[in-house]
């Protein structure tokens, strides 16, 4: 009788634990519009390449420091234009997505602008560095609206 009770007990204990772990999984829906590039990834370089070309204003003028700084700003604006050509052919079905591609193509192409001044500056007696005004604008714009967005690969 003993054996029986212990079994009934234990059949019912492992129905009990084997029904609790099986329930109904719900999944939760993301109405935010989708973006087929990533974004973070993009304006996480951006922010990058800002805080490098900080540090490049006070690169000493000797002309090792000016070539490493040259190619460092060549470098930058190879990612930039790499993502450009990228975004340029992708195509999104809402067109809140695609004017938030816009936003960040506008931001890539001003910060080549700026990249170039940047390089111009480096080889000429002018002290006086290119503005960042407007590309600092477009990346605090891209940054505040990439929650508003889902990333899927195409």
């Amino acid at each position: 009788m003993k054996k029986l009770l212990l079994f009934v007990l234990l059949f019912t204990g492992t129905i009990v634990l084997n029904g609790c772990t099986t329930m109904t999984s719900t999944k939760i829906s993301d109405d935010r519009p989708v973006i087929h590039f990533d974004a973070t990834s993009i304006l996480s370089l951006g922010h990058d390449h800002q805080i490098k070309m900080l540090m490049l204003s006070s690169v000493p003028t000797d002309s090792v420091a000016v070539s490493d700084a040259n190619e460092e700003l060549r470098v930058m604006k190879a990612d930039n234009t790499k993502h450009l050509e990228e975004m340029t052919i992708l195509q999104h079905d809402e067109p809140a997505a695609e004017e938030f591609k816009t936003l960040v193509i506008d931001y890539l192409e001003v910060e080549n602008a700026y990249i170039d001044k940047k390089i111009e500056s480096l080889y000429s007696d002018n002290v006086r560095h290119p503005s960042r005004f407007s590309m600092e604008t477009l990346y605090s714009r891209a940054d505040a609206e990439l929650p508003n967005f889902r990333y899927e690969p195409n």
